[in-house]
């Protein structure tokens, strides 16, 4: 007996969202009846608007939001989904269903994209800023100004308050026509100009000319003397635009920062210089700041008492050190020394907790550091701050990253020159105890304490300690992912004493033989194992905003889950509960880390019965057993193992047995395969000629197969996992050019790459399509896909393709783009107007600083660097032999609004989807739009199982396509193809000659 197993089964972890025909599928492999999450349907369906003046807007309530899912009175619940869906699908074939072509109602698009409501480009927030008369600008006003001008060089090495004082006082000046005569030659001054939009030329009178672009200044100087223009200023462009400070102002407000500064001596040297700042006209919110200091007293700085004015010094120092100290440790030292006095304790966890929440990756991976942490861990023990050493294990345990090792033994008997402990049978996972200076797993980067999350593809997470050693020993090649959790093998060795501890009234348990055995000496005095109270009770207990469910130590004296499963490393057995952190819970300024959540996420099970909680890793193991149960079939689950059968481009089947322990298999099965569950005592054929001719052409994909909407959503969650993994070190790294080891920026450098690798794609999918028509269809699928991106809010993705759409190869298909519908024409148009570089890319920064584009965001990457850039390069790293800290305090501040880009109050996939959809099609099975009326339709089609089926084929489909692109690199190359496309249009020329 053979059973194929559909794909759309193994797809984990993932929302069924009802909207706009699009049925997205969460399914457990332990229910093969396919459980769907209850939906909630949008209060309405707000469309972009497409329109030829760049300011028009339509204001909405946020209800209307195409992001929005608004509550349904009239939803499904769970049990009615679930029972329609038995009623609905009975025995229902989904194999070889026909696939609908995709986009092919193209009249139904166009009326999607001509009725889209929302406007492209927003208000133009800078300039009504500057429009305003200087008293009535408020200081919402001022905070926007500050954030446009500090990118301009003519502000470059200026404090802040003088920044802000200048804001408050320039003028807005625009000069309409190209030749404009600004300033005579001798003419007095009484104006201090910054260009900020086109450029001026002026003309000296010995015949030089200079030219002045947007940024640059010209004018007065800081003094009350008279001064004279020296040549002719005229403007070089139409619409030169400019912001103008009167000479009196200018030369007060640069002129009174010697008066504004405290400076900080020491033995007759300047060590810290502070200014004082008032950041609102009430003066309420005034103080001190640190300016400028020697790293030695900018340490010191960090337990003084902070400044109403300055809370994100310590945000700020933990970021940017690195620029001016040669080892974290010069901090860590002070931090070890200053936790010893009373007054600092609190001051110093606070600090640390700080430091390994927001740049984890500074101990990760350095031996000093990760020592440090331990020295640390010790003296909170000994001080009793249990919940601080509690917080301090989350912190580390949510925040560290798995990591891929390579290791090659020469031959199984070869030794692994390391040791492991753990294993599932004592609800842990498996942990690297010891690893052998200077071996090869020493290289490779096998660190102790980390816990080995998979090998070979096998997961690590449930495995028993014999399993796990047969693995180890019976591979030479070994993939290993792990993960650094060294308070988590510290967790199971508390655990392992305890048990052993002849003075707790436990019963002892048969414990693996390499555990105790491995114990230091001294190990008892130094973890304090009776102060142990939190083991020695059942209940729920707070830390920050993560909510743990604490169950250990039985009457019987035996030991059930572990407090932490995050932490601890511990399977998901059946009462354990995962730590599930609530984003941003210690990511901001200064926070208070010990504070309960407001809102927390309730895992509490008031009836009393048992609940299983999926895994979100299932294996090959646990498909056979669910099927087995699935299908009521007799013979044992031993009996069958699950097998995948592939079929090369050749035509050749392949077929393998897949390991009890592979897990993510819906991740690995590609499009020319199937997974098969296979009785072993059997050797039929799994998969017939037919079957795998139609695998073979299912796995043949072209991009006017695939839908705009799934490629635009994958798009955004391959490039935003990308994105939101750089650390924000990387980007400081990358700035001064600091090579910080073991590939530190490699994030930040696969994220550089994206925008050139997708221009690229599009260059080579219009170039590589010989005719005509279809040429003028993949251009219209890009523009489509473009504005699903922009719904997305996946601008690198949009710049990108905009980009491959304007390169001079494919620009130049005349006779294609003349094929291209006028619609389409215009669209295009209005999409690269977001990108119009005036006045600093002032259009696209306008909607970016949008209050209705919300996080998760993927900015345009070049605009980030060249914001990053400006700041290093256009102010001094020292001045007056002290480090500038205003400089760092600007960084730092531009680094945090941009990881503040990737955070995200729910699954970053499932907004993506909901985002793109929100622009896709709208005839849909769910609604029947009729006006502002909505309309639910059976609930029969709202499970429609070939709909499902498509659906997930459909995703299946984009991400093989995204994971195999052919991208053509070579400019040279894709002149040739465009030749090859359209030959060169010739140039008659007629010379009239007149005798």
């Amino acid at each position: 007996m053979v059973f194929i197993l559909t794909t759309v089964a193994f797809k984990h972890s993932e929302t069924l969202l009802l909207k706009h025909s699009a049925l997205y599928m969460m399914s457990s492999i332990q229910h093969f009846s396919l459980p769907v999450l209850s939906a909630q349907l949008p209060g309405d369906l707000s469309k972009m608007h497409l329109t030829d003046h760049a300011h028009q807007q339509m204001h909405m309530p946020p209800s209307q939001s195409g992001c929005s899912i608004a509550s349904d009175s009239g939803s499904s619940s769970l049990s009615d989904i679930y029972q329609a869906t038995e009623s609905e699908m009975g025995d229902v074939d989904l194999s070889g269903l026909p696939e609908a072509p995709v986009d092919s109602e193209e009249e139904e698009e166009d009326e999607d994209i001509e009725r889209s409501s929302e406007a492209l480009l927003g208000r133009d927030l800078v300039r009504e800023c500057l429009e305003k008369d200087a008293v009535d600008r408020t200081d919402d006003d001022i905070e926007q100004l500050l954030e446009f001008m500090h990118q301009l060089p003519a502000f470059a090495n200026m404090t802040m308050s003088v920044r802000r004082e200048l804001c408050r006082v320039m003028m807005f000046e625009v000069v309409e026509q190209e030749g404009t005569i600004i300033l005579q030659d001798k003419q007095e001054l009484d104006l201090w100009y910054v260009i900020l939009n086109g450029s001026v030329e002026i003309s000296y009178g010995d015949g030089r000319t200079e030219i002045l672009c947007m940024g640059n200044s010209f004018g007065i100087s800081p003094s009350l003397d008279r001064q004279f223009m020296n040549g002719v200023v005229c403007t070089k462009g139409d619409d030169c635009q400019f912001v103008c400070i009167a000479q009196e102002d200018y030369c007060r407000i640069l002129n009174h920062v010697e008066k504004n500064t405290h400076k900080v001596e020491e033995e007759g040297e300047i060590v810290m210089v502070k200014e004082h700042r008032e950041l609102d006209r009430s003066g309420t919110r005034k103080g001190h700041i640190v300016i400028k200091g020697t790293p030695e007293r900018l340490i010191m700085h960090l337990v003084e008492e902070p400044s109403v004015v300055d809370p994100t010094y310590i945000e700020d120092f933990l970021l940017t050190y690195r620029t001016f100290l040669s080892s974290p440790m010069e901090v860590g030292k002070k931090l070890l020394e200053w936790f010893k006095v009373d007054s600092l304790r609190d001051t110093v966890t606070r600090i640390v907790l700080l430091w390994v929440n927001n740049h984890f990756n500074d101990f990760e991976g350095d031996p000093v550091m990760t020592q440090f942490l331990e020295d640390f861990e010790k003296l909170l023990d000994s001080s009793k701050m249990k919940g601080h050493l509690r917080l301090l294990n989350i912190a580390c345990a949510a925040k560290a990253k798995c990591r891929q090792i390579t290791l090659q033994k020469p031959s199984r008997e070869s030794p692994l020159f390391f040791t492991v402990q753990g294993g599932s049978e004592r609800c842990f996972g498996i942990f690297v105890e010891t690893v052998e200076e200077a071996s090869k797993a020493a290289e490779a980067g096998l660190k102790r304490g980390d816990q080995i999350m998979e090998i070979n593809g096998q997961n690590f997470e449930n495995i028993s300690y014999s399993k796990a050693m047969d693995i180890l020993k019976n591979n030479t090649h070994l993939s290993l992912t792990v993960k650094t959790n060294i308070f988590g093998m510290s967790q199971i060795i508390l655990i392992l004493i305890i048990l052993w501890n002849p003075f707790l009234p436990c019963k002892k348990k048969k414990i693996p033989k390499f555990s105790v055995s491995k114990l230091k000496p001294g190990l008892f005095k130094v973890l304090k194992v009776p102060e142990l109270d939190f083991l020695k009770c059942k209940s729920w207990k707070t830390f920050g905003n993560i909510h743990i469910y604490e169950e250990v130590l039985e009457n019987d004296g035996g030991m059930s889950q572990s407090q932490d499963d995050s932490i601890v490393g511990t399977k998901q057995c059946r009462h354990s509960v995962a730590i599930m952190p609530i984003p941003g819970s210690l990511s901001s300024s200064s926070p208070d880390l010990l504070q309960p959540a407001a809102s927390a996420l309730d895992f509490s099970n008031p009836s009393g019965k048992t609940s299983h909680h999926r895994s979100t890793n299932t294996t090959a193991k646990d498909v056979v057993s669910h099927v087995v149960s699935e299908f009521g079939l007799i013979a044992a689950p031993e009996t069958y193992s699950l097998c995948e059968v592939s079929v090369s481009p050749e035509g050749v089947l392949k077929q393998r047995r897949l390991p009890d322990q592979l897990s993510k298999l819906a991740d690995r099965i590609q499009l020319n395969g199937r997974y098969y569950l296979k009785n072993n005592m059997e050797t039929e054929t799994l998969c017939s000629d037919e079957d795998a001719q139609e695998l073979l052409r299912e796995s043949q994909i072209s991009l006017l197969q695939l839908s705009t909407v799934e490629v635009a959503a994958q798009l955004s969650m391959r490039d935003f996992d990308l994105f939101r993994n750089i650390e924000s070190t990387e980007y400081v790294d990358d700035l001064f050019k600091r090579d910080p080891g073991g590939g530190g920026n490699s994030h930040l450098k696969q994220f550089e790459e994206v925008i050139n690798q997708e221009t690229f794609w599009v260059a080579t999918e219009i170039l590589r399509e010989p005719n005509a028509l279809k040429r003028m269809k993949t251009i219209k699928h890009f523009i489509k896909i473009a504005l699903h991106c922009r719904e997305c809010k996946n601008f690198n993705s949009m710049f990108a393709i905009i980009s491959g759409l304007n390169l001079a190869p494919v620009a130049r298909l005349r006779s294609t783009w003349e094929k291209l519908p006028s619609k389409y024409e215009k669209l295009f148009r209005d999409l690269q107007d977001i990108f119009d570089p005036s006045r600093n890319m002032a259009k696209y920064r306008n909607i970016l600083s949008s209050q209705s584009v919300q996080p998760p965001i993927i900015p345009l990457f070049p605009v980030v660097k060249k914001d990053l850039t400006f700041l290093h390069e256009g102010n001094d790293s020292s001045v007056d032999g002290l480090v500038n800290f205003e400089k760092l305090r600007m960084i730092a501040k531009e680094i945090r609004n941009v990881v503040r880009m990737t955070s995200a109050n729910m699954d970053p996939a499932l907004m993506f989807r909901q985002r793109s959809l929100s622009q896709g099609s709208t005839n849909s099975n769910l609604l029947d739009v009729q006006g502002s009326h909505k309309k639910r339709v059976r609930r029969s089609s709202l499970l429609n199982a070939k709909k499902l089926y498509e659906d997930a084929q459909m995703a299946r489909k984009v991400k093989q396509y995204l994971a195999h692109l052919e991208v053509e690199t070579d400019e040279e190359k894709f002149q040739i193809m465009s030749l090859q496309c359209e030959a060169a249009y010739s140039t008659r020329v007629y010379i009239t000659v007149n005798y």
